[in-house]
Order: structure tokens, then C-alpha cells, then sequence
């Protein structure tokens, strides 16, 4: 049906305004990307805690880091299709993408971002990585044997309620899956690399990661009490 407009300019332009304004009576769509994003919350917790993981991995970066260490504020429960981070290693920088919002899939903007200068590693795989970290940070039992961390090219830390429910890391490069209780610390063998603790709950060391007892307080020869004592190194 084909539709007709007579009457000159001026009809036209009434009828015009006319179709423009049905818009106020039609249904509301959030369609593009301004309108998501004015959709996507994130818990104040998460928040946080993902700002000061920022602030401290920036902390360890540049000369003078070598073989420390350095604490963040824990991930609480990120929560089934909620919270998660992405790292992916470009170049001389690693890209970190946030994702949040309805089902986890929507990308924080404010959060993302590059972080100049780093690269990623873990201290977990194969080679016996995770002993001889062990043995030389840990029980200081034996001279630093290499390799002693694991560089990877991409990392995401998620929840899951597969299994235990709880947090956990995700290393592509490794074919490795696992959990996630590291209480906040990170280790810097060359102030460049940043490496993450998958961490287990049954062994001191194997190629999955470390025991997660040696994160905690309660363990005499954690990261952190062995800090205190001056027997392992803080990136300051």
C-alpha cells in the first residue's frame, strides 16, 4: 500500500513529525552498545577488588622486582555467570577484560583495559615447576632450579559450581582448570612476568599448582608468614 502526501513542504513536514512522535508510543529497546552499557552492574565488592588488583600488579612492574611477591585483597565469590577476568598477552602488554552483567557476559569498560609492560605466568605445569618453587620459596631446601614458573600467553579467573563450588583459574596454554585459593598473592620472578597461583588441596606441590594452605595464615610457612620473617622477598 503505497501512501500518498499532498499539500507541499509544509504537510510534509507535519506529517513527519507526526511517524517521529509514534516513538513515544511504541515499546522501549535496548539496542547498541550506549544502551548496554548503562545495563551492566557489577558488586561493589568485585569492584574493589578488582581495582586493587590493578594497583598491585602495576606495583610489582619495573626494575628492582625480582623473585617477590606482592598481595591484592582476595576475590570473594565471584558467583555463577557473574564476575570474571580475562587476561590475554599482546605484544609488551596483557589485555585484562572484565565481564559482568546479565549472565557474565557483558564487558565492564571502566575496568578493562591494558596494562603496560607485563606478561603472564603461573607457577604450575609440567618441567616440575611447581617443585622446585616449592622447594626453593617454601621449604628453602635446595638452590633455585629453572624452570620455576610457567609463562602463558592467557589466563581467566571465574566461579564455578562444578565440583566445589568456588573460584577458579583457567589456563588455556596448560590445558589446566583448577582452584583459585591463592589470598590474594602474585609472585614476580623479573618485574615483568606477573604469575598466578592455581593452587590444589591435597599435595604440597604438583603440575595442577601449590597447596593452598601455604596462602593462608594458618600455615607457619606461608607466603606471608615467611614474609614476615624476612625470609621471602615483598615487591616494594
Amino acid at each position: 500500500m503505497g501512501l500518498f502526501v499532498f499539500g507541499g513542504e509544509g504537510m510534509v513536514g507535519k506529517v513527519k513529525e507526526a511517524i517521529l512522535g509514534l516513538k513515544d508510543f511504541l515499546p522501549k529497546f535496548s539496542f547498541g552498545l550506549e544502551e548496554q552499557k548503562a545495563e551492566v552492574s557489577i558488586p561493589d565488592e568485585h569492584r574493589a577488588e578488582i581495582v586493587k588488583l590493578k594497583q598491585t600488579i602495576n606495583s610489582m612492574l619495573g626494575q628492582g622486582k625480582e623473585n617477590c611477591f606482592a598481595q591484592y585483597t582476595a576475590f570473594s565469590d565471584l558467583g555463577e555467570k557473574g564476575t570474571s577476568l580475562q587476561f590475554k598477552v599482546e605484544g609488551d602488554k596483557t589485555l585484562l577484560t572484565v565481564y559482568a552483567g546479565a549472565g557474565g557476559k557483558q564487558i565492564m569498560t571502566d575496568l578493562s583495559g591494558e596494562i603496560s609492560g607485563m606478561k603472564l605466568c603461573v607457577v604450575a605445569g609440567t618441567s616440575r615447576v611447581s617443585e622446585h618453587f616449592f622447594k626453593y620459596f617454601m621449604q628453602g631446601k635446595q638452590d633455585l632450579i629453572y624452570p620455576y614458573y610457567q609463562p602463558v600467553t592467557s589466563l581467566t579467573i571465574f566461579y564455578t559450581t562444578s565440583g566445589n563450588n568456588g573460584n577458579r583459574i583457567s589456563v588455556p596454554d596448560l590445558d589446566l582448570e583448577n582452584h583459585f585459593d591463592d589470598n590474594g598473592w602474585l609472585f614476580t620472578p623479573d618485574g615483568e612476568k606477573v604469575c598466578f597461583f592455581p593452587t590444589n588441596l591435597v599435595s604440597d606441590y604438583d603440575e595442577s599448582g601449590i597447596d593452598n594452605d601455604y596462602f593462608t595464615p594458618d600455615e607457619a610457612n606461608s607466603v606471608g608468614n615467611k614474609i614476615k620473617r624476612g625470609e621471602l622477598k615483598l615487591c616494594g
